[in-house]
């Protein structure tokens, strides 16, 4: 899979930008402020359809402008896609693919296949759940379209049993409905819970041999699955219903004083562990690092694994948060991946990809020229 072109309109800082990327690496090098994570941002929103900075899409339309336009073209298992946004202040995003308009945003999730790395995904390491259940919805999205439907499915039904909870001793019609919703969470949720074991599962197949070889060896990697509603090593589907079923009916009483529901894949987590502690709260930053890095890797090789193809590697000016050998190894590890990397000038960079065939560019205020390798 690659991106061939990328146009831009009205986006952000830049008013009018028409690039073709090289099929291997690309390197976007200027001083902070300019325009390089924005520029990664409109890939990123091509392929997943939102930010992944705290933005509303009103901010990503350019300053006295009612208009934004980003149109991809790219290559997937040998087919031409053409993926279309259009943005305009105060109205539902558009998107078009191959000029088919899509009805839903989500649609377009598994399309444009990406794997993003910033200096703020650790948060998924020293952040609440909320960071870790976001990284693993986002990527488990990209290759099992399902996934996403019944994460939204979820989310509906944990909104009307909360109301239901909430009301129970108020609305007399409540007490007869509510296994009836009950139900509805387990099924769901149970389909939930086995999707995301079986990817934190592959995940840590790949980081733990990822991280041993970033740390030379000398230390151990592991990652879990913390599911809320119980220990389901080992279990199949009907195991995991029968225990969410349990769970529910057992604490039934604590939900209604709560006014809320209180056990399901919207409570769990996942637990990262370097040499048998947990890496939030007794890593260092360079251990942290070295397991997000791990972490990404994994998801790279996972999208190879489903689809056939690997995905678009976006690098956000996370190499100058890496040591030498950290750098090195990811620079060596990207090789046939196609990569789109921002950095300030980063001689290191340049020294470590200076006999890989690339595109480099600078950006300046919006502005894109290309740079003489």
């Amino acid at each position: 899979m690659i991106v061939k072109s990328l146009k831009i309109k009205d986006y952000r800082n830049f008013n009018d930008v028409d690039i073709e990327l090289h099929p291997v690496l690309n390197i976007f090098m200027g001083n902070n402020g300019q325009g390089k994570t924005n520029l990664l941002e409109s890939i990123y929103l091509s392929s997943i359809g939102r930010t992944f900075r705290l933005n509303s899409e009103n901010e990503l339309i350019k300053f006295n402008e009612n208009i934004s336009k980003i149109e991809v073209s790219a290559i997937k298992n040998n087919q031409n896609i053409k993926i279309r946004l259009l943005l305009e202040k105060s109205k539902k995003k558009q998107v078009l693919i191959n000029g088919v308009k899509l009805d839903k945003t989500s649609e377009m999730i598994g399309i444009l296949n990406n794997v993003i790395f910033t200096p703020d995904d650790l948060k998924i390491i020293k952040g609440s759940p909320i960071e870790r259940r976001k990284f693993i919805n986002i990527d488990i999205s990209q290759v099992k379209p399902k996934y996403k439907y019944l994460l939204n499915n979820y989310k509906k039904i944990t909104t009307a049993r909360n109301n239901i909870l909430k009301n129970y001793y108020t609305n007399k019609q409540n007490k007869d409905i509510i296994n009836i919703w009950n139900d509805y969470l387990i099924n769901i949720g149970t389909d939930l819970i086995w999707y995301r074991n079986e990817y934190i599962n592959n995940l840590k197949k790949y980081a733990v041999g990822i991280y041993s070889d970033l740390s030379g060896n000398k230390e151990i990697f592991d990652l879990s699955y913390s599911c809320n509603i119980g220990n389901i090593t080992n279990m199949d589907k009907n195991g995991i219903k029968e225990l969410f079923k349990d769970k529910l009916n057992t604490n039934i009483d604590h939900e209604i004083q709560k006014k809320t529901t209180l056990y399901g894949p919207h409570k769990d987590d996942i637990i990262i562990k370097i040499n048998n502690k947990e890496c939030k709260y007794f890593a260092s930053q360079g251990q942290q690092r070295s397991a997000i890095l791990a972490l990404k890797l994994s998801e790279i090789e996972i999208i190879k694994e489903e689809i056939g193809e690997y995905p678009i590697l976006l690098l956000d000016d996370v190499l100058s948060e890496l040591d030498n050998n950290r750098k090195g190894y990811l620079i060596n590890y990207i090789k046939g991946i196609q990569t789109v990397i921002t950095t300030t000038d980063d001689n290191d960079l340049k020294n470590l990809t200076q006999n890989y065939d690339k595109k480099l560019y600078y950006i300046n205020d919006g502005k894109i020229g290309n740079i003489t390798n």
